[in-house]
């Protein structure tokens, strides 16, 4: 019988530790400038997962203003990809980001 329960106690430790794995965090951000702006690239592992050469959500092919705005919305894709969620990015969350853009 105890060792019904040692294993019981084991199985339940070792979901819990899995559960609140930490997120990966194998991603990086390379930022790049470009004659009319800025756009970004995520890596995970050294490779290549997203190229953005606009900004995304925004009508056309218009480039961030400057490094900084580039910069919040490619941390903002990371998050979303630390955390398993799809990685759009949505009109609302450049304004509350304040990236300056055409709609």
């Amino acid at each position: 019988m105890k060792t019904i329960n040692h294993c019981f106690i084991i199985i339940a430790l070792l979901s819990i530790i899995a559960c609140n794995k930490s997120p990966n965090k194998n991603f990086n951000i390379k930022i790049t400038k470009t004659e009319s702006g800025y756009f970004y690239d995520i890596y995970k592992k050294n490779k290549i997962i997203i190229h953005q050469p606009n900004i995304p959500a925004a009508i056309g092919d218009q480039q961030f203003k400057d490094s900084i705005q580039c910069k919040k919305i490619a941390q903002l894709v990371v998050k979303k990809l630390e955390h398993k969620i799809f990685p759009t990015i949505t009109i609302e969350e450049l304004k509350a980001n304040n990236v300056q853009f055409r709609y």
